[in-house]
């Protein structure tokens, strides 16, 4: 009997060293299993290139309505419909016959002023030496002077009436005053134009050499843009199909007022357009290249979590994942400028980011540089 509850005693401590032996490796193992592999990469400081795009759309610098400046029959039209005119050009004819006879009649009476003008001033040159000899009283003097005086003034006056003739006849002569395209004509040959009660405009030219694109920047965009370096500013022009323009433009105007509707700050680009390739109205896009923001952190999309409190990424401390709340900034491709919340060499958990908790272990398989 003793011989048995011997061999029972035996048995079962051989059990329980089993079975503790076998609990203690499954312990390691189940530990074991529990550490996530990820990849990272470390943080660094860097002078980090950053562009904008905005939607646009494009405006001529100049539109010109042609008008008729005197009232007359329409005799040529000297361009054709769609055609690009410069500044100066003669684009239209208007009858001359009336302006060509009251110039003729202008100069006819500067003509006769003159005459009367010599007469006048020959009686005043006889008059101041009669009356230095006392032989002329003063009345009479004066009366010369204004003789003289009067046709001096009629001269002007021809003179200015002239002018005005001159010009109502240069004005049958309808030149473009700007450079463009033109429209098409409201008018044809023969209609008389001009007049008061149906003085519409003959012709619109459009400038589209050079073209401005106006755009809206956001606020907080604008904000960032003023604190970045740029020396090296580029803006071009990308058509509706996708394609940049060749020519490189400028930013020649930001508002100074925010617009309190909307959030944004007007802005306008000019480009060369000398193919015409660009036309107003058309909706386009701006880009912004060229700026750089100095001493920067950036972090990887793929890197990036969020909840209700906002954004945070998972960095190794440790060899433990630690949660760390950031403050983003602008985007960048795919990465966030961070303003606030990491550290130059922090490392960053990039993957594996649904399976971390605060604390859990984890081992780096694919370290990364920034």
């Amino acid at each position: 009997m003793k011989s048995y509850h011997k061999i029972f005693l035996g048995t079962f401590c051989s059990l329980v060293m089993f079975s503790g032996c076998f609990g203690e490796k499954d312990s390691q193992t189940q530990q074991q299993a529990t550490v996530i592999p990820v990849s990272t990469y470390q943080v660094q400081k860097q002078d980090t290139p950053v562009s904008f795009e905005y939607p646009t759309q494009l405006r001529s610098q100049q539109r010109v309505e042609v008008y008729a400046r005197v009232e007359g029959t329409l005799l040529e039209q000297n361009f054709i419909e769609g055609d690009v005119v410069k500044k100066g050009q003669k684009l239209f004819k208007i009858d001359p016959a009336k302006y060509q006879a009251n110039v003729n009649i202008a100069k006819a009476q500067l003509i006769s002023a003159q005459a009367t003008f010599k007469e006048a001033s020959r009686d005043w040159e006889r008059s101041k030496k009669l009356f230095e000899q006392k032989a002329l009283s003063p009345k009479e003097r004066d009366q010369s002077l204004s003789a003289y005086e009067n046709a001096q003034a009629g001269v002007a006056n021809a003179k200015a009436n002239l002018d005005n003739a001159l010009i109502d006849l240069g004005y049958t002569d309808v030149v473009a005053t700007a450079t463009g395209k033109t429209s098409l004509t409201n008018y044809d040959l023969g209609n008389l134009v001009g007049s008061t009660s149906n003085n519409n405009a003959l012709v619109t030219i459009t400038q589209l050499d050079p073209i401005d694109a106006r755009f809206s920047i956001p606020s907080k965009d604008y904000y960032f843009l003023r604190t970045l370096n740029q020396d090296n500013l580029k803006v071009y022009y990308v058509l509706p199909n996708g394609n940049v323009l060749d020519k490189e433009g400028k930013l020649d105007f930001i508002d100074s007022v925010i617009d309190t509707s909307t959030a944004t700050i007007q802005a306008r680009a000019v480009v060369e357009n000398k193919d015409f390739l660009l036309i107003p109205g058309e909706f386009s896009r701006i880009r912004l290249e060229g700026l750089v923001a100095k001493d920067t952190i950036t972090i990887p999309q793929a890197a990036l979590l969020q909840d209700a409190q906002g954004s945070y990424v998972y960095k190794v401390v440790d060899g433990k994942a630690a949660q760390t709340r950031i403050t983003l900034g602008q985007s960048v491709g795919n990465s966030f400028l961070v303003q606030s919340g990491l550290q130059e060499g922090d490392v960053i958990i990039t993957n594996q980011l649904v399976k971390l908790r605060p604390g859990v272990p984890v081992n780096i398989t694919n370290p990364q540089a920034q």
